[in-house]
């Protein structure tokens, strides 16, 4: 499932990759998003570039280089890095040298950080480059660190980024907190423990972003940070709701007891979004002293306006999920209020809570309404997921029957599948090799991922025999899914099954067949990760280059109102193009948003509905120096360079997304809808207008 598993990156910066296609002559600029389309340094086509006279010309080609990622243009980056004397080129070179994520690198730009440690007014280094040199080294170093216990050199990398936050006093220039910002989010990335002491410092500072900023480094560092909860408990009273929000769940990781009542307190803020961060600080910590402050919420919030429900749904099915984990029997009323407004079936979050209070409660509508689900499939797939966490035979009675009565509804039958595997049925393998051979790719790709725990002779024959059938596929999902379940087998049989797919056509294929090899000790194949045959042309090159100076709006008319968003074709030109053509083809007219994150994102942009659909065709990754902050549009992955039609918005800065996955574009106007969306809310139709 597509999804979205530094803020602090110079919102004043953001726009280093905008002014970049309007010096650049654009039949070269063409070329240039070519060979970034092909993942082609094309020898020392690119790197001949950065030697250009004009800067911006460098600047691309850079950037270009680095979202390649071939390591054989490592050394010319840091070439570009240490002898180039624009600011933009270098800042460039070294953000691309962090999308590398190539150990070569860290030494070079660690040297850098030398000048760093020089008091202000010493420091050579521009405060862009010193910027993009720490969020560059924070992404190098995380990707190479031990996956046991982190080396002394990712600790001393970390003191010495430490060294350049301010002190929390200090009022901040838009450089020095662009410069704090990247900081925190790369000790956020090295997640040892010898950074929690500096980043609780900053919870201090004097400016809210970078409060902000370093609570939210707290919560995702997966260190200890019991030494932060008396600050975090003080920044529950923060003036700033972002502040509060991110502290809410830095707690909840804590697991601190002491947080609590003050959570439960938060419980009635004026903002919604840090309700939502204390009711899931709550669930994480799990004290049941929460319980009944959580149940009578839920009961205001659905009685709220009348339609109180439906208007707030988010924190309703957030409120269950948390009395889910606490497993109170008091819950139990609130579950059936709920469960009778929305309809059985309506969310899974309420079949799944509702399941735990055993069989008799769960299937207190008459088995026939189950059966029938209304005729929705998003009912009979929440049903089957609740039905899941109930291991009688009832249970397993009834998702046979929804198997059967259902197998030609596509979206529906991965959730039985699923649900299935976890009751374990006498039928279950027959039933997985049959969907091996389903004519939905998300079938067999399903049925493949739950198989694979099974290393029976007849399994891998029929996994072998899948993997012909998915030959043909538009989408890749089934035939990735497939290789990871026959290369656990590690027999001559199925090395030569995962050898025949090192010629598919689709790229990502390839990487997969190539990596599971290498893992299988079946031999070095990198051979085979040949330039992308991506079927474009020229033409299209030439049309994708020419939109980059235009300015490009595009407005989403919902359910809950209009949603107007600027475009960036200068950063992302292919993924613009691909949401533009699909625009205005009527492609996302009547498609919901699938998943709704409060305080997250709302995500779209999948027919299928279910977070696995696509537009047929992947795209790779456009990463540029474009922060994630409220109301960031985004491009929704399953991993590297498997972008199509799923998109997502931001609620709240994101900083962990910064430079993996690709901005393409900013709400400009609406974000009150973004807001309102819930789950099942539809897009009626998006309008581009160019100019």
């Amino acid at each position: 499932m597509k999804k979205i598993i530094l803020f602090g990156l110079l919102a004043s910066f953001g726009c280093l990759t905008t002014a970049l296609a309007q010096t650049i002559p654009p039949t070269l600029h063409a070329r240039i998003i070519q060979l970034e389309d092909e993942r082609n340094l094309n020898g020392d086509e690119l790197a001949k570039l950065l030697k250009h006279a004009s800067p911006k010309v460098r600047e691309r080609a850079a950037l270009a280089i680095g979202r390649i990622g071939d390591k054989r243009g490592t050394d010319s980056l840091i070439e570009l890095f240490n002898q180039d004397q624009d600011t933009n080129v270098r800042a460039m070179a070294a953000f691309a040298l962090g999308e590398m994520e190539d150990s070569k690198a860290a030494t070079a730009l660690s040297g850098a950080i030398s000048s760093l440690l020089a008091p202000p007014h010493k420091r050579e280094e521009p405060p862009l480059v010193r910027a993009r040199v720490c969020e560059a080294l924070g992404k190098i170093l995380s990707a190479n660190r031990s996956t046991s216990t982190p080396d002394l050199g990712i600790v001393r990398d970390a003191n010495e980024l430490a060294k350049q936050l301010p002190a929390p006093q200090t009022r901040l220039s838009a450089d020095e907190k662009a410069l704090a910002g990247s900081v925190i989010t790369a000790l956020m990335r090295l997640q040892v423990s010898v950074s929690v002491e500096p980043l609780t410092a900053q919870l201090k500072s004097v400016d809210a972003d970078i409060r902000a900023q370093a609570a939210n480094a707290l919560a995702r560092i997966r260190q200890p940070i019991a030494s932060a909860v008396p600050a975090l408990l003080e920044a529950l009273n923060d003036s700033d709701h972002n502040v509060r929000a991110n502290a809410a769940r830095a707690l909840g990781v804590s697991k601190d007891a002491r947080a609590v009542e003050p959570l439960i307190k938060l419980l009635g803020d004026k903002e919604e979004q840090v309700q939502v961060s204390a009711i899931r600080a709550l669930a994480a910590i799990g004290d049941k002293r929460a319980a009944e402050p959580l149940i009578e919420m839920g009961g205001r919030l659905c009685k709220q306006k009348g339609e109180g429900c439906y208007e707030n749904l988010n924190r309703l099915l957030e409120i269950v999920s948390a009395l889910n984990t606490m497993k109170v029997d008091q819950a139990i009323s609130l579950l059936r209020e709920l469960r009778e407004v929305f309809g059985t079936g309506a969310y899974s979050e309420l079949e799944i809570a509702i399941a735990r209070f055993g069989e008799k409660e769960f299937f207190s509508s008459n088995e026939s309404e189950l059966l029938s689900g209304g005729g929705d499939v998003d009912q009979l797939a929440n049903l089957a997921q609740g039905m899941g966490e109930i291991d009688s035979e009832l249970s397993k009675e009834m998702l046979l029957m929804l198997w059967m009565a259902y197998y030609l509804e596509e979206p529906t039958i991965p959730q039985i599948l699923r649900a299935l595997a976890k009751l374990k049925p006498k039928t279950l393998p027959f039933l997985l090799r049959d969907g091996l051979l389903h004519k939905d790719h998300i079938i067999r790709a399903t049925a493949a991922t739950l198989i694979a725990s099974s290393l029976e002779d007849r399994n891998l024959n029929r996994l072998i025999e899948s993997l012909a059938a998915s030959s043909k596929d538009k989408e890749n999902d089934a035939k990735l899914a497939i290789l990871a379940a026959i290369s656990k087998y590690k027999s001559e049989m199925a090395v030569e099954a995962v050898k025949s797919s090192l010629t598919d056509k689709d790229h990502l294929v390839r990487r997969r067949a190539v990596d599971l090899l290498k893992q299988m000790n079946a031999g070095d194949f990198s051979r085979y990760l040949l330039t992308v045959q991506t079927g474009h042309n020229k033409l299209f090159y030439q049309r994708v280059a020419a939109r980059t100076n235009k300015k490009v709006i595009a407005t989403l008319y919902t359910d809950k109102g209009a949603i107007t968003l600027e475009l960036f074709p200068a950063e992302a030109p292919i993924t613009v193009d691909s949401f533009v053509t699909l625009a205005r083809k009527g492609y996302f007219n009547g498609v919901t948003f699938h998943r709704v994150v409060p305080n997250f994102v709302i995500q779209g942009g999948d027919p299928r509905g279910t977070g696995n659909g696509g537009p047929g065709y992947q795209m790779r990754c456009e990463v540029n120096t474009r922060a994630y902050e409220r109301g960031t549009l985004g491009m929704a992955l399953s991993g590297k360079d498997t972008g199509g039609s799923q998109f997502f918005i931001t609620h709240s800065p994101q900083p962990h997304l910064d430079g993996g996955y690709t901005v393409f574009g900013q709400v400009t106007k609406g974000m009150e809808v973004v807001d309102r969306i819930a789950r099942g809310d539809t897009i009626k139709r998006i309008t581009i207008v160019e100019r």
